[in-house]
Parts: C-alpha cells; sequence; structure tokens
C-alpha cells in the first residue's frame, strides 16, 4: 500500500505546467476534498490508473479548475465528489473538452436533480466498481469516435495539411528493424506501468507479433490504438516515430489488403463521432473543399453501430470503385472486436471532398456527405517532390530531425531527437556528420553562436575527409559557418564563405536551383547588414525569383525572402515598400505554417513596427485585434503566440496610454506563466519590456524588479555566455544608473561587455556600445536615451542556415 499511495501522491494537486504528458486522447480527474481519507480513495485511485494512466487527482478545488481550463487537446472525463459538484459543473459544464461527469459520493438521492440541469452527467456512483465499469464503458465509446482532420482545397493548401502528409512520408521511409520494435514496446511498457492488462498485451506482441498480423492488433483497441490516434491527432511527432515500426506495417498491410478487396459499384459508409461546433461550422464553410483526416480511419458498413450516446455528427463515405488510388480494406474478418465485423480501414493521407453538411431530423443528428478522391493525391505529391530530392540526398533519420526544426519550429525537441542520435548512432555511422551539422543549427536557433560554430566546424571537417570538395554537403557547411560569422558582425569573412558555398553550387547546376538561391539570398543579407541597399536587393529579387521557379505557389522559403526584401527596403527608408513586403510575407507564413509557428507573431511584430513609424496606430491596433481573436479560437488561452500578440499592442500603446500598456504587459505574463508549454525567452522579454514603461514612468523599483527577475530566467535556461544574458546584465545596470547605484551599474555593464565581447567581434555594434555605456558612466554622463529594450537589439537580420539536406527558416 505504501508504494501505491506514494505513486497516487505525486500526480496529486499539480499546476497545469506541472501534469506529465498524456498520450490518450482522454484526460481523467477527480476531484474529492477528502482524497487521502481512507484505504478505499487510494484503492479506487489505483483502479482509475489502469483505466487512464494520465489521470490526475485534485483536494484543492481551484487548481482542478485551473488544470481543467488548461486542456484543449485532450476530451476530459471528470469524476467530482457530491461536495463540489454543483460549485464546479456551474463553472466548466459548457466547456467544450468536457464530455462526461461522474459524481462519485453516499447519497444519490441528493445529487439527482443535477442530473436534468447539466446533460454531461453520466451518473451519480455510491460505489466504487460500479463507477469505475462505467467510466470504462464510456472510454471505449469515445476512443472509437474522436477524429480530427484537416482542411484543404485544389487552390491553396493549409499548412498542417500539408505538414501532415510530408510526416506521413517521411515516417514511411523510416528504417524498421529490431531496435525500432524494441524502442516502442519500452515507451508502451514504460506509459502503461500501473496497467496490468495493457502490459500482457505489450508482452504478448513481443512474443507473437508479425507483420501479417498488423491489422488485426491494430483493430484490438489496446495500447497500440489509443497511443496511434492520439499521436496522429495531436501530430505528436515523436511519438508517431517511436511507432515507425508499426506505421510502416500497418500501411503495407492495408496496401495489400486493398489488391484483394474489389467492389462492383460504389460503396456506403459510416463513421459516427462527436466534434466541437466549430469544427463542425468550418465543414459547413468548406462546401467542395478536400478533408484529411489524422491517421488512419475507420469506417463501418453498418450505419446502426455507430450510434451512441455521445454521437453529434454521422459522417456518409461514398467509394467510387473505380478510383484507383483511395487505398481501404475490409477489416472486419481481421478485428478481434466482436461487435465490429463491417469495420472498412482506410489508409494514411486518404483525401475525401465534402459534398453537403445538414441536419437529419430522423436520425437526430448533423450528416457530413463525402466522397473519396485521388485527383488532389497530385497535387500532395507535388508539395512533397521537394522531401523526396532531399531524402534521396539524405536519409529518413536526418529529414525527420528537419521537420522539429524547420516547418514545425520545434527547436527543443529537434535538439533532443539530434542529441539523442550522437548518442546511439556508432561514431561512423554515415548520418554522424549531418548529426553535429544540425546540432549546429540548434544552437544558432537559440543564439548560441559559439557552439553553434563548434557543431558546424566539426562537421565541415568530417565531411572535408569524407567527401569530394565540390560536394553538395560542403557547400551547405560553408554556408552556415559563414552564417555565424555574419551574426558576429564580421560581414566580410561571412561573404567569403557565402560566395565560396555558392561556387559549388553553380558548379553542381547551372539552372535554378534550391539551394543557389538560399546562398544568393544570404549574399543580399550581408548587403543589407553592410547598407549597399541596392546590391542587396539586387541579390535578394534574384533569389526570390530563383525560389518562386522552383518551388510551390505558397512555401516559408519565398516567404523569408520577401521579408529580406522587406528589411532592405525598411533599412533604406522605404517604409510603404517594406510594409507591403512585410504584408506579403505574413499572408504566405499563414498559409504554410502551422498556426503555433513562432515567425507568425515575429513577423505581425515587423509590420506594426512599420505602422508605428508611420504613425498609423489605430490601423495597427485593429490588425493585432483581428489576429488576437482568431487565436483566441484556435489556441489555448495561455498560448505564447497570444502572449506575443498582448506584447505587441502594450508596445503599440505606451505612449499614450502606458496603464493599458501595462495591463497587456500584466496579461501576457499571466498568460506566460500558466502556459503549459513554458516559451522562456518570451516571459523574459516581456518581463524586460514591462521594465522599460516603469522606468519611463519613473518607477525605478519595479523596472528594477522585473529587470532582476528577467535575468534570473535567462540564467536559468540559456548558456553562461549567452548574448541574452549580456542584453539582461546591460538593462540592469541601466535600471542602477537611473537610480544613481554608479557603482552596481558599473559593476552589470562590465560584465555584459565580457559577454559580448565573447560572441563578438571588437568592431561589433553591441561591443562598440558596450565599451561606450561603460566610459560614459566613468565620467557620470550616461545619458537616459541611451537605454534601449533587449526586444530591439534582435531586429529583421534572419539568415538562412542550411540544415544537411536543405533549408531552415530560422532567424539570424
Amino acid at each position: 500500500m505504501a508504494t501505491i499511495e506514494s505513486s497516487n501522491e505525486r500526480r496529486q494537486n499539480l499546476l497545469p505546467n506541472e501534469v506529465p504528458k498524456n498520450k490518450e486522447d482522454i484526460q481523467l480527474i477527480w476531484l474529492d476534498r477528502k482524497m487521502n481519507n481512507s484505504d478505499d480513495n487510494h484503492l479506487t485511485q489505483s483502479k482509475l490508473i489502469e483505466l487512464n494512466p494520465a489521470v490526475q487527482f485534485y483536494s484543492h478545488f481551484d487548481q482542478c479548475l485551473d488544470l481543467i481550463k488548461s486542456i484543449k487537446d485532450e476530451q476530459i472525463f471528470f469524476i467530482v465528489s457530491g461536495g463540489f459538484a454543483e460549485r464546479i459543473l456551474l463553472q466548466i459544464h459548457h466547456y467544450r473538452p468536457l464530455v462526461a461527469v461522474f459524481i462519485f459520493c453516499s447519497n444519490r438521492q441528493r445529487y439527482t436533480p443535477l442530473m436534468k440541469e447539466y446533460k454531461k452527467i453520466i451518473g451519480i456512483y455510491t460505489k466504487q466498481p460500479s463507477l469505475i465499469e462505467s467510466i470504462r464503458e464510456k472510454m471505449n465509446l469515445i476512443v472509437k469516435q474522436t477524429l480530427t482532420f484537416n482542411l484543404s482545397d485544389q487552390k491553396q493548401k493549409s499548412a498542417s495539411f500539408l505538414l501532415h502528409q510530408m510526416l506521413i512520408y517521411v515516417l514511411k521511409q523510416a528504417s524498421q528493424d529490431e531496435h525500432s520494435k524494441k524502442e516502442m514496446l519500452n515507451m508502451c511498457r514504460d506509459y502503461y506501468k500501473n496497467n496490468e492488462q495493457e502490459l500482457q498485451k505489450i508482452e504478448e506482441f513481443q512474443n507473437n507479433y508479425t507483420r501479417h498480423k498488423a491489422i488485426e492488433w491494430y483493430t484490438d483497441k489496446c495500447f497500440l490504438y489509443k497511443l496511434l490516434n492520439k499521436a496522429f491527432r495531436t501530430d505528436d511527432i515523436e511519438l508517431l516515430y517511436t511507432f515507425r515500426f508499426f506505421i510502416i506495417d500497418l500501411c503495407s498491410a492495408i496496401e495489400q489488403e486493398n489488391y484483394h478487396f474489389k467492389i462492383k459499384e460504389t460503396l456506403t459508409l459510416y463513421r459516427g463521432t462527436q466534434i466541437p461546433n466549430e469544427e463542425l461550422e468550418k465543414l459547413k464553410e468548406n462546401i467542395g473543399k478536400t478533408i484529411s483526416i489524422n491517421g488512419f480511419f475507420s469506417t463501418s458498413q453498418s450505419i446502426s453501430s455507430q450510434f451512441n450516446d455521445f454521437i453529434l455528427v454521422l459522417f456518409e463515405i461514398k467509394v467510387d470503385p473505380l478510383l484507383e488510388r483511395v487505398v481501404y480494406t475490409d477489416v472486419g474478418n481481421r478485428n478481434r472486436i466482436e461487435d465490429e465485423e463491417e469495420e472498412v480501414l482506410f489508409n494514411l493521407n486518404s483525401l475525401f471532398e465534402i459534398v453537403s453538411v445538414c441536419f437529419d431530423s430522423k436520425l437526430g443528428v448533423w450528416k457530413v456527405e463525402l466522397n473519396a478522391i485521388d485527383e488532389d493525391v497530385e497535387n500532395v505529391e507535388e508539395y512533397l517532390s521537394l522531401s523526396k530530392q532531399q531524402m534521396e540526398e539524405y536519409t529518413p533519420l536526418i529529414y525527420f530531425g528537419r521537420l522539429l526544426l524547420n516547418e514545425l519550429d520545434q527547436v527543443d525537441r529537434a535538439g533532443k531527437y539530434f542529441n539523442m542520435l550522437l548518442k546511439s548512432l556508432p561514431h561512423d555511422h554515415s548520418d554522424i556528420a549531418a548529426v553535429y551539422h544540425n546540432i549546429g543549427i540548434v544552437h544558432e536557433k537559440k543564439d548560441e553562436l559559439d557552439l553553434a560554430l563548434k557543431n558546424y566546424e566539426i562537421a565541415y571537417e568530417m565531411r572535408q575527409k569524407q567527401l569530394p570538395p565540390n560536394h553538395p554537403h560542403i557547400a551547405s557547411s560553408l554556408n552556415n559557418i559563414g552564417l555565424i560569422y555574419k551574426a558576429k558582425g564580421d560581414f566580410n569573412t561571412a561573404l567569403d564563405y557565402f560566395q565560396e558555398a555558392l561556387k559549388i553550387d553553380e558548379n553542381l547546376n547551372s539552372d535554378d536551383n534550391l539551394q543557389k538561391a538560399m546562398k544568393i539570398e544570404n549574399i543580399g543579407r550581408v548587403y543589407t547588414d553592410r547598407e549597399d541597399f541596392d546590391t542587396a536587393l539586387t541579390c535578394l529579387s534574384h533569389a526570390l525569383e530563383m525560389f518562386k521557379h522552383v518551388l510551390p505557389d505558397q512555401h516559408s522559403d519565398i516567404a523569408r525572402c520577401l521579408g529580406g526584401i522587406g528589411y532592405a527596403h525598411e533599412k533604406k527608408g522605404n517604409l510603404d515598400v517594406a510594409l507591403d513586403y512585410y504584408q506579403q510575407q505574413l499572408n504566405m507564413e499563414e498559409q504554410c505554417l502551422p498556426f503555433e509557428h513562432s515567425n507568425l507573431s515575429v513577423h505581425l511584430g515587423w509590420i506594426i513596427d512599420i505602422y508605428k513609424r508611420m504613425n498609423e496606430i489605430d490601423k495597427a491596433l485593429d490588425l493585432c485585434e483581428q489576429k488576437l481573436a482568431i487565436q483566441k479560437t484556435r489556441l489555448d488561452e495561455n498560448h505564447p503566440r497570444i502572449a506575443r500578440t498582448l506584447m505587441i499592442m502594450a508596445d503599440l500603446t505606451e505612449d499614450d496610454n502606458p496603464n493599458q500598456a501595462l495591463q497587456y504587459y500584466e496579461q501576457a505574463l499571466s498568460a506566460l506563466e500558466k502556459c503549459t508549454s513554458s516559451d522562456y525567452q518570451v516571459t523574459s522579454e516581456c518581463l524586460t519590456s514591462m521594465a522599460c514603461l516603469y522606468s519611463v514612468c519613473d518607477m525605478m523599483e519595479d523596472a528594477l524588479r522585473c529587470e532582476l527577475k528577467a535575468l534570473e530566467l535567462d540564467r536559468q535556461t540559456l548558456s553562461s555566455n549567452h548574448s541574452n544574458i549580456a542584453n539582461s546584465l546591460r538593462n540592469v545596470g541601466l535600471c542602477y544608473e537611473d537610480m544613481n547605484n554608479l557603482s552596481e551599474a558599473l559593476r552589470y555593464y562590465n560584465e555584459s561587455l565580457t559577454i559580448y565581447q565573447a560572441n563578438y567581434g571588437s568592431e561589433h555594434e553591441m561591443v562598440k556600445e558596450g565599451e561606450a555605456i561603460i566610459d560614459r558612466l566613468k565620467d557620470k554622463q550616461l545619458p537616459l536615451s541611451s537605454r534601449k529594450k533587449k526586444k530591439t537589439t534582435k531586429k529583421k537580420s534572419h539568415s538562412i542556415a542550411e540544415p544537411s539536406s536543405g533549408r531552415s527558416n530560422h532567424k539570424k
């Protein structure tokens, strides 16, 4: 009992950012003031852990409420004691992720009236066995009907739609061996360590699984089904990569079975589900568009089998027997679940056209009519052709990490992935140089320039020994080393590296080429930094035309180049022209980057900066409010993108309405502190911006408090000589200078300058400025106007660090 109690206590009253990651679609939560008062309660907790490894227990009302409100990607099963029931249901009953409520109490009759008022209450239970059985039964229903989709159309592919297609393509090319099988099963054992039934299934899989049993195992609705479906639904790429062993087998099995499953007339299939109202509205607005289901799509030939207490929407799917590239098969005879013998399973990447969406009064549900299609497959394959070209040069092992780094903007996860490869691959593995190269990109994205350069140089040395001097990977190494010198302010050296890399690419290919376009763009950016704007714009325009010739119409590389042209015009003083290019950039990125991507916020900030300089404050605020409204419908209320938008609005209003600006900053800071995946650098930036506003209002104690907190956060999360720490040290020094504490100010300035000198050359603007501040301080003549926000030290000087096989969309 002691072991059970200690295990259960580790999941009690946790804050949202302390709750471990849930790998299933359902999040079970139990709220009871008397959580630990009896052995019966501890036994119930253990039973619930078997049902749902991510279950959380609460005796504190407010902390439980915070967790519920933070959940977006799971469906909540909520157990509540009678004493808390009415109070919390008043606040959460209409919350979309909440799908089922179970009241667990000693007096059923007392709480029965609540069932008429709150429709999500499944039942009132006084005995543990009946509670557990009811939860298990309802969970099985929800697991079967959970569905997520992406929308697209013939003219314009959404970012999530295309990225999902690319991710699945890469996974299907990955290696499949005993090591990948062991990796998958070890993860499953760890996650289900308290579930004896699933552990037995995992053991059976290890001992008896063969490739031809893949369909049978998937339809068993056991650990494979639950974990895979959640991973596909949320694009959890780490989990999907872990399951590559089984995904490859299941795709192959469906393709093979498809050859034997021949139909002579149109097949009608059904799938019941429960989707949010906003998703239903999205379907209504997109009649004639293409829908792609995230993951394998399970349907039934029987309409009656699709109805239960949770069904609100019924998909009716028509399949033309003449469509050759729609891959599906009848899996009824392979299904371990007795009541699902008429199941038809579609393969990954299956596409459907939305024909109609209407309410069926006879059935009492919304009916969505879909037609299976294959004409859109060609459009998807056109987009994937870039991936295929790059994977001819590099393995899926490396390309998978690229997806994390570039398209999905998941730098920390990419860093963990490539460092895992570095530890697990043999030292003479053919991908080791590419691993070092990509670790360098991770460090560069984090502004850890010396670490980036170290890894780039290791990769370059290895490639020089292994490859001919005109190999494209040599050019990639030269390009990325050049990026570090550019970031350090050594523009001449950077230009030499870029030109040497370009020379290799030109010798390899005389036609328009993606790699050549990248080098030309980087050369243009160097000329922008050197304020040779005419040469810069010539290079950048050349690069843009080349990108447009070799890439799809909507692509992040084209968008980035548009931003580079806009930046050159901004520095040249052509604000109207700069604004137009920045707007083109953001419009394109909104089509081809995930909605969560940080660049969407950063580049919105660039547009707002121009509006502010043009004194178009009202227009800027209107744009921010439009973006914020959209973000609040699609993101968690505490998402860093929402915080960034609030910070932009604060910056806009701080001159005319400092009190309003401070409210925006406080809202942003509150969101960041509650965010489940903390973005510490955005938090630090927010604190620094607040400090600047406080200092302008002559509230120096508050300014110093914020700056010291930002410095502490930077020291906790960044390497010791990171340039952001130097920025924070300088800002603290500015506060002490304004408070006339010259000795403390000088101490912080000197420490800041030491870090700047370690990162940059003696001619870099930050080094020169740091030396000038110290000289002025010594003369006791430091002007207030020298104060600068840390966020302004990273203006729009984006360049491209080429990963081993192509491009990266990061800021330098």
